[in-house]
Parts: C-alpha cells; sequence; structure tokens
C-alpha cells in the first residue's frame, strides 16, 4: 500500500533580509490574523508564540528609537570632535611654525617637544656629473693647456680631476678643488683629462673625459 503525500505550502518569505519597517507590518498581520485563523485558534502554543511576538515587536520599537537617537548623538559628537581637533592641530602648527623660525639645531626642535625630520633626500645624493669640459691654450709657449668645468649661475663647486695617457690608468691632475686645472707635458702629448664634482664626503661619477693635444 503506497504512501499518502501531503502537499507543503511554503511562505514566501525572505527574514534574513527583511527590513524593520517591513517586519513590524509583518507582526501586524500576524497578530490581527491569529484572531480568527483557525491554525492559531486550534493551538495554544502557537497563540502564546504571537503573544511573545507582541512583546518582542514593541521592545524592538523601543531598541530601534533609542539607536536613532544615539545615531544622531554620534552624529553631533563626531562633528564636534573634528571641530575640536581642527583647532589642535591649527594651535600645533602654529608652534612648528614659531619654533623652526628660531631653531638653530635638531637638539632646539626637541627641547620644544618637536620631533626633528631626517635630512632632505636631495643632501644625501651624489653630486652632480660634470657636463662639459672647456680646453684653452695659452697665447704665448708650448706643451701647456687649461681644462676648465663650464659652470652656469652664481654657484661655486668643488673638483676632483684626473689626467691619463691611454685613458685606462688615471692620476690625480693637481691638488686644488678648483673648477680649473692645467695640463703641461711635452708638445704632440696627447692627454686624457676628467672631472668629478665633490660635496662634502661626497663626489659624483667622473665626466666624460676630452683628449687635450699638447701644443
Amino acid at each position: 500500500m503506497g504512501r499518502r503525500l501531503i502537499p507543503r505550502y511554503l511562505v514566501a518569505l525572505e527574514l534574513s533580509s527583511i527590513t524593520d519597517e517591513d517586519l513590524h507590518v509583518l507582526v501586524a498581520d500576524i497578530v490581527s490574523s491569529g484572531k480568527t485563523s483557525p491554525i492559531v485558534l486550534a493551538s495554544p502554543t502557537l497563540q502564546a508564540t504571537i503573544d511573545g511576538l507582541t512583546v518582542d515587536d514593541a521592545d524592538l520599537t523601543t531598541a530601534s528609537k533609542k539607536i536613532d537617537t544615539d545615531r544622531n548623538q554620534l552624529r553631533l559628537d563626531i562633528a564636534a570632535e573634528a571641530q575640536v581637533r581642527n583647532r589642535v592641530i591649527g594651535s600645533v602648527r602654529a608652534v612648528v611654525t614659531a619654533v623652526t623660525n628660531v631653531a638653530q639645531s635638531p637638539a632646539d626642535l626637541h627641547g620644544a617637544g618637536l620631533p626633528a625630520a631626517p635630512p632632505r633626500t636631495s643632501a644625501n645624493r651624489p653630486p652632480a656629473v660634470p657636463e662639459q669640459l672647456n680646453v684653452t691654450f695659452p697665447k704665448k709657449g708650448h706643451g701647456k693647456a687649461k681644462v676648465t668645468v663650464e659652470e652656469t649661475g652664481p654657484s661655486k663647486h668643488e673638483y676632483a680631476a684626473q689626467s691619463s695617457l691611454d685613458g685606462v690608468t688615471w692620476i690625480q691632475l693637481g691638488v686644488s678643488r678648483g673648477k680649473t686645472r692645467m695640463v703641461t707635458a711635452p708638445t704632440g702629448t696627447q692627454v686624457w683629462v676628467r672631472f668629478a664634482m665633490v660635496r662634502g664626503p661626497m663626489q659624483s661619477a667622473w665626466s666624460m673625459p676630452v683628449l687635450v693635444t699638447l701644443p
């Protein structure tokens, strides 16, 4: 003898995403319909559940109103905090400006309660490579030439210089740190000369060498 199947009728509800507004409407419909529904009237358990649902729905309304009040207060508190923060930052900026205008060392900054910034990155970079070397010869005499780094602007820099007869083995040229070196050798000698800019303990890469033929 086969089983008798009883059809089930499903409820069209998605409680995981229902809004509070729709939930309140649903509860009101359940409570109202429960007063006449044969299924509810035949089940004391269902009636007790609906009575509890009425109380819980009222509690939800109260809790939601409290949250709305708290949200409004939070917005006010956030705005007040932002205003106070702006005042604090403005005062700190005023202190920073006043201190940096007279500070003579990082210790002065620390003494005023301010952290000292690290040295600027540009100061840690190697000096620029000399781009152009100019060669001039004296109007009188032989075996001499002057090699000069071409500088633009008012800045004065220090340089190291080297010379080579074969472009492979280099030796120091002169003892000065200026932008000019004198090259001396027998007439017809060819000498390679190159320069590097020096700033404190740092030195740039060597420039492209220039070939000098002594007159």
